[in-house]
């Protein structure tokens, strides 16, 4: 039972984008706690403005709005929180349906992937945006897209969904049964990141990113340009570290890993 997260609950047939409703909602005063969802976006987005492929039906489009006593500097590690919600509750759900061995990895900074015949193809992804108001932070949403019960993506579109990830004979996932038990993972997880802080996070949501692990050799696509080095782990605020081959230490708040050909839904 949800005691926090979904009250109220806005359930839409289409929108925009659920994290403009949010939005729009948190702007509103509309309380901490907030899930707002939808059958379809016409405008889904994720990181850096990119389109998140959102068709009517078969997958999650959900928006949390939330009201944290945090410094906005931490604010950025509920990405990392909705993350590990979503691979706690993707693993329940596909250990439910008899796949014992979890195909899952987290992608840093903000997907969850999942391993297919084809290579690693996308499940889900998250979009935290901030609100401040004289500084502080007033709300916040964090947009989460899984794809759930859908059969069928773009062919530019490198994703795959749970019920995929069950196999041929993998029946249909409930869409709303997932968004509940996602929504109690990440209630436990925000409670828990509010109490041990930054660090107990950041350790945690590594220890599911097996692609930066220290020692792995990266290479970093950003705004200013390409990183290519030895991973040093994620450290206390969510920033991965590149140790370059000239030995200089860059320290990165975002970007794309490469781990395959444009893994880039998001």
């Amino acid at each position: 039972m949800l005691s926090e997260l979904g009250s109220p609950w806005l359930h839409l047939l289409t929108c925009g984008s659920t994290n403009d409703e949010a939005r729009r909602l948190g702007k509103a005063g509309t309380p901490h706690g907030t899930v707002v969802t939808a059958d379809e976006q016409a405008s889904g987005r994720g990181r850096q403005g990119r389109t998140w492929y959102s068709p009517s039906g078969d997958n999650l489009y959900l928006s949390l709005l939330l009201r944290p006593e945090l410094p906005p500097r931490e604010v950025p590690l509920l990405t990392m929180v909705a993350g590990l919600a979503i691979y706690e509750a993707a693993t329940e759900v596909l250990r439910a349906h008899g796949l014992v061995e979890s195909p899952l990895l987290l992608k840093w900074p903000n997907d969850l992937l999942g391993r297919t015949p084809s290579g690693l193809r996308k499940v889900a992804g998250i979009l935290t945006e901030m609100t401040l108001a004289s500084g502080r932070c007033d709300f916040v949403v964090v947009g989460i897209g899984c794809n759930v019960s859908g059969l069928a993506f773009p062919a530019e579109v490198p994703a795959t969904s749970l019920r995929q990830l069950l196999g041929p004979s993998g029946a249909p996932l409930s869409v709303h049964d997932f968004a509940v038990t996602l929504l109690g993972h990440f209630e436990l997880l925000y409670r828990r990141f509010l109490r041990d802080g930054a660090r107990w996070v950041t350790q945690t949501f590594a220890n599911c990113a097996e692609l930066t692990a220290p020692g792995k050799a990266l290479t970093v696509t950003t705004g200013a340009g390409v990183t290519c080095g030895e991973s040093l782990g994620i450290d206390s605020d969510g920033a991965l570290l590149i140790r370059r081959d000239d030995g200089y230490v860059e320290r990165l708040l975002s970007g794309d890993v490469a781990t395959e050909p444009s893994l880039r839904q998001g």
